[in-house]
């Protein structure tokens, strides 16, 4: 049980700093929307799902344990789209193995017994 609380923590408050540099505009997350060529509406709509994602893995371990099971698949899902997109764009390969990695950390916390 320690191990779920910390993963959820952990992906929680990285998915939290990732999708405010997309709401909030940071200058790299710019340059990354940029060089993906992502409409910008849909950048900023990625952000607020990593912030619902975060929401979820933490409402999860406080109460409804369904609410972070379906977090933890959305936020699985941004993952694919996020390696498909790299991968797709040429970017860089330990780009495409940080999101693999936080793919295979999400894997783990949905089959972890809550």
């Amino acid at each position: 049980m320690t191990l779920t609380i910390a993963l959820s923590i952990v992906l929680a408050l990285l998915f939290v700093a990732t999708g405010a540099g997309k709401l909030f505009g940071a200058k790299a997350s710019l340059e990354a929307r940029d060089h993906f060529r992502m409409n910008p509406a849909l950048w900023r709509t990625i952000g607020a799902l990593e912030w619902a994602g975060a929401a979820g893995l933490v409402v999860g371990l406080v109460t409804w344990q369904w609410v972070a099971h379906a977090a933890t698949v959305g936020l699985g899902l941004l993952m694919v789209g996020a390696t498909i997109t790299r991968l797709r764009y040429d970017s860089k390969p330990s780009g495409v193995v940080v999101d693999l990695a936080l793919l295979a950390l999400l894997i783990m916390l949905l089959f972890l017994d809550r």
